[in-house]
């Protein structure tokens, strides 16, 4: 309920704001401004328009998904938007503020001078759809293979891991795009696959079409998944019945050794969601010292709670890079590991920014990627 308050505040008052200076100060024809009006309303409240039209399961995928794409559509352009408009406004009243001081200010650079007011809403709109167009093309292009080589003295045989998180799959995802993300990941040819979570976004009974792609995922050693916060929001049973109907060797609380290696393989279930059943002692308890153990957590932050020595490496997601830009601030003070390899307690720690979206299906100085790893012996 706090959550859902916040969003309310937070999207009235960004809604507000951006139909002020857009539509406020400007002379447009009204039904241009009642246009606007509406988009802007749409895209601040689409994740809470969604969130309704999603618990009813009343509309058909070829209805849902087109109205998904716009309202999601129209909350990364009103985002980028509304980023534009601030940082436009800070920089005017700065170069007006400076212009002051120095004795040179007027009425032609004063920021509530409507007709340059009005020209700069244009500049700004203009900019904020190519940008937004940009998002777009990040958002739908396919994953980007990130390759890191991690070396140890625990690494009997060499070894490589396919890394992929946060897929958010839901009926709105078009099943040749998922066909062809398998088809990447398979293409690596790697020993080991790892799904950090994520991967469901939806009621599991309108997403098995979508679901059964996921069975043609193909590694020798196996493929493996742990559970999301997203896998919680839609019925963390439902989720973990069907992950592990699908090829996947669902991982809570527990692992295995690799294909009888020294390799150990381990997962938890999401840290944010289900804190209360993390238990990392039950998680461990069948490895060995000599072990090269690989933990799967969707969410990074786990790496602070772990004593040194306890993983040698650990895999997560969750954070999608921020995702659109500068909304990596904001993941940042939730997140201390926003993206990429860290290294913590002497335990290595890859976080993906996933290889799906949400909400938007845009990215912004955050692309999608897939994670190949390298373990080789020291």
């Amino acid at each position: 309920m706090f959550f859902f308050f916040s969003f309310l505040i937070i999207a009235t008052a960004c809604c507000v704001i951006t139909v002020k200076t857009l539509v406020g100060y400007s002379d447009l024809k009204v039904p241009i401004k009642i246009l606007t009006v509406v988009f802007i309303f749409l895209g601040w409240f689409a994740p809470l328009i969604m969130y309704f039209l999603t618990m009813t399961d009343a509309l058909s995928i070829s209805v849902y998904r087109p109205i998904s794409h716009f309202l999601y559509g129209s909350m990364g352009f009103v985002f980028i938007l509304f980023i534009m408009i601030m940082l436009r406004d800070i920089i005017w009243y700065a170069i007006y503020g400076i212009a002051r001081l120095l004795g040179r200010s007027g009425w032609h650079i004063h920021p509530k001078n409507l007709s340059l007011l009005g020209k700069a809403n244009l500049l700004v709109v203009v900019f904020s759809i190519i940008i937004g167009v940009y998002a777009f093309y990040q958002g739908y292009k396919q994953p980007d293979v990130i390759e890191i080589t991690l070396y140890s003295d625990k690494i009997k045989n060499d070894m490589t891991i396919a890394h992929v998180s946060d897929m958010h799959i839901n009926r709105a995802t078009p099943i040749n795009r998922i066909k062809t993300l398998v088809n990447d990941i398979n293409m690596l040819n790697p020993d080991v696959i790892v799904i950090t979570g994520d991967t469901i976004d939806d009621n599991v009974v309108l997403i098995e079409e979508h679901l059964n792609v996921l069975r043609e995922l193909s590694a020798p050693f196996g493929v493996y998944s742990i559970m999301g916060n997203h896998e919680f929001y839609n019925d963390i049973y439902a989720s973990k019945r069907v992950l592990n109907d699908h090829n996947l060797t669902f991982l809570f609380n527990g692992g295995l050794h690799i294909n009888n290696t020294n390799v150990f393989i381990a997962g938890i279930p999401d840290l944010g969601t289900m804190y209360e059943r993390v238990n990392l002692w039950r998680t461990f308890n069948k490895s060995k010292k000599e072990d090269y153990k690989i933990l799967l957590s969707h969410t990074p932050n786990i790496i602070d709670s772990l004593s040194s020595g306890l993983a040698d490496l650990v895999l997560s997601g969750h954070t999608h890079g921020g995702q659109v830009f500068p909304f990596h601030w904001f993941v940042k003070q939730a997140n201390k590991y926003l993206a990429g390899q860290y290294r913590v307690n002497n335990t290595d720690l890859f976080v993906s920014r996933g290889a799906g979206t949400w909400g938007p299906t845009m990215r912004l100085l955050a692309p999608s990627d897939i994670v190949l790893i390298h373990l080789k012996k020291k």
